[in-house]
Parts: C-alpha cells; structure tokens; sequence
C-alpha cells in the first residue's frame, strides 16, 4: 500500500520534487500519525537507499454528534467509518443524520485499487427527506444509489465516471403554495450518467494553505427514467498564503441545466442562498413567486467569493481565526413565466466577517454579513451561525 504511492520506482533518477509528493500523498491516505521518508547511499556511489518510517494510527471511527445550524436547525448524526478495511486501503462508511428540516442514510463502500490497477471503484446507497416548506412550501423524500469509478490522468488530474439512480417524491405541499410548486407534485425517477474532471494541486485537503482545486461536472439525463437534461457545473478555490497563519482564499462555482425537450423539474434546479452568498437566507436568492414567497429555483447560476484568514491575537492553540469577505453570485431562468414570478439575473453581492473555532467540542462558525446588491424579493440573513460536535 505504501509503495503504490511512491512516485519514484527503483532506477529511477532520484528527485526531491518526486520525493515531497510522495510525502504528501502518504500523509494524505490519513493512516499513519506520523511519516518520516529518510535518505542514505546506496550500494554503489551512484544508488540511493530510501527508507520510509511511518506510525500507524487507528482508521476505525464511530462518531456521535450534534449541532445547530441556521440552514438545517438543530442536528445529529452518528457515522461508523473504516478507511483501512481488511488493511487494503478500502473505506466502508455508513452515516444518519437528524435535524429539524432534513434526514439522510448513507452506506458508501470505496476500494482504491479495483482487479489490481489504479482504479477507485465504489457505490453509496443513500435516503433523504428534505423539508422546503419554509423556502417553498414543500417536503423531498429521495431514494438513489451511485455507482463511480475514479482515475488518475496524471500526477494531479483525476477523471471520474458515475451513474446515479434516483426515486424522488414531491409530497406535503401546503395549502396556498405557488402554483409552479403544485404542478410538480408526485413520484419521479431519474437515471443520470456523468463524468468529471478533478485537479488538486492544495498543499493540504484538510486545512489548505496554498494551491488551488477545481472540478469540472457534467450529468446527462435521459438514459431511461422520468428526467431529460444536460447539466454543467464548475467549482474552483485558490489558497495564497500572506503571511504566517495569514491565507488569502478565491472562490467560485457555476452551473446551468438545460431541459431536453421538457421542463427541468423543481428537484433539478440550482438553490443558492447562505451557503453561497451570505447575507441571505437559505434559498434567498434567484425566482420566486411573490404572491406565496415560495422559492422556484434556477437553471443558471454563478457564485464567487474573496476571503482573508487571519489570526485574532489569541494563542494558536486555541484554533481561534478570523476572516473577511466579499460574495457576488446570482441566480436565475426557470422553465415558468407569468406575473406573479420575479426572475432576474442581476448580480448580488455581501460582505462581512466571520470567526471561526476549532474548539475541542467541533468547528463553531460565525458570519456576519450585510448585503450590498439584492432584488426587492431576495431574502436576507445578517448572522450565520453553525456548531458540530463529535464525540
């Protein structure tokens, strides 16, 4: 397992650059509470003897938690997770989460190295109940499984294939809700294959400092099922350290479903709100029917956002920082027209700050943002506020 994450192979000419990847990748597998990667001569003046000293560290997790969100309400979860299984690098995870407005079950299974190559292989089954009574007046039950298969394009490019299946269910509609909302009421499966492309250059998953990501997403449905729709979708971060425990972040996402001969159900839409511009509610941004205030949702959609990490004068063991921000994104284009429905792709945009804990109960997170661009019908949250705790 260790050996398939070198990135020299014996002959080789020796590179420190080839070396410190090797480094990273072995503490990126997160087995091992320690890595020590030493150097001496080899046999002959022209060898080089690589010696790999590592601690292991348990894998098996079961965690308990709870926490509140302003997007979700009071939570809980409990997880039992092994990322070393049968010691071959296979991750098995099975997942429950409460909270006031949504459940979900997940089993997920992972084998990094499928029939002996370079291969990750690996399914989830999951189940969801989403409650949207608050945002548009409607409950989402799902049911779906996903089965993916990963592979290296080069040291830092990856490309994955996917097909989802998924039973969906529109159900509890209130009384008053927005006609576009009562129209979609009802049971339909979708069956979507996609592909994407995924390049990691961070110096750290966990924690990044420096480098950049990107994923680049597209799904077609139509290969059976109830749905028909292409979908793209694009998301990107650049990490700049400043100073010592000073990072700059630059932040984007975009995506656009397009209907293939029919409308894109509500289910398919983009929402975007708190999570991506905050200043706004949950589903504060993008169509809406302003005789109901239900939210429809959008076909098309950008987000961005610049941040700066800073640290707060406190002792760094406290894991308390601070940060600033800018958000800018939009939302907009449904397949439904008519007077009482708002739509427009104007830009909106917050600003504000946050600081954030990473206290020994789980990560506490504070933003305060006011927005400075918004339409008369998008919907504002000045304070952000989430807590988690495992145990």
């Amino acid at each position: 397992m260790i050996r398939r994450e070198f990135r020299l192979a014996e002959g080789d000419a020796y590179s420190s650059s080839k070396m410190k990847r090797t480094e990273q990748r072995l503490k990126n597998l997160n087995y091992f509470e320690s890595v020590d990667i030493q150097t001496r001569p080899g046999t002959d003046p022209d060898k080089t003897q690589i010696d790999v000293e590592v601690a292991e560290k348990s894998t098996g997790e079961i965690t308990f938690g709870a926490g509140f969100s302003t997007a979700d309400g009071p939570l809980a979860d409990v997880g039992i997770r092994e990322s070393n299984f049968l010691g071959r690098g296979q991750e098995l995870r099975l997942r429950t989460m409460f909270a006031a407005e949504r459940q979900m079950y997940n089993v997920g299974f992972t084998e990094p190295y499928f029939l002996g190559r370079p291969v990750e292989a690996g399914f989830d089954l999951y189940k969801t109940a989403q409650d949207y009574r608050t945002e548009a007046s409607y409950d989402r039950e799902a049911l779906g499984a996903i089965l993916r298969f990963t592979y290296n394009m080069s040291e830092k490019l990856r490309h994955q294939l996917r097909y989802n299946y998924e039973a969906s269910n529109i159900t509890n509609i209130e009384t008053g809700a927005s006609r576009y909302i009562l129209d979609q009421e009802g049971e339909n499966v979708a069956s979507i294959v996609g592909h994407s492309f995924i390049f990691d250059d961070r110096d750290n998953r966990i924690a990044p400092t420096s480098g950049y990501y990107w994923r680049l997403n597209q799904d077609i449905a139509g290969l059976g099922g109830d749905d028909r729709f292409l979908r793209h979708e694009v998301q990107g971060e650049y990490y700049y350290p400043l100073a010592k425990r000073w990072t700059f972040l630059l932040a984007g996402s975009g995506g656009h479903t397009l209907g293939l001969g029919r409308d894109v159900r509500i289910n398919q839409r983009f929402y975007i709100g708190s999570e991506e511009i905050r200043g706004f509610s949950k589903a504060g941004i993008g169509a809406r029917d302003i005789t109901t205030d239900d939210a429809l949702g959008g076909n098309i959609y950008y987000a961005t956002t610049a941040e700066v990490r800073f640290p707060l004068g406190l002792p760094e063991d406290l894991g308390v920082t601070g940060a600033t921000f800018i958000d800018v994104g939009s939302l907009w284009d449904i397949d439904a027209s008519g007077p009482e429905v708002r739509d427009s792709a104007a830009p909106r945009a917050s600003a504000g700050f946050g600081v954030a804990w990473a206290s020994p109960f789980g990560p506490i997170r504070i933003d305060f943002a006011k927005a400075l661009l918004k339409e008369d019908y998008d919907e504002e949250e000045l304070v952000r506020f989430s807590f988690g705790t495992r145990f």
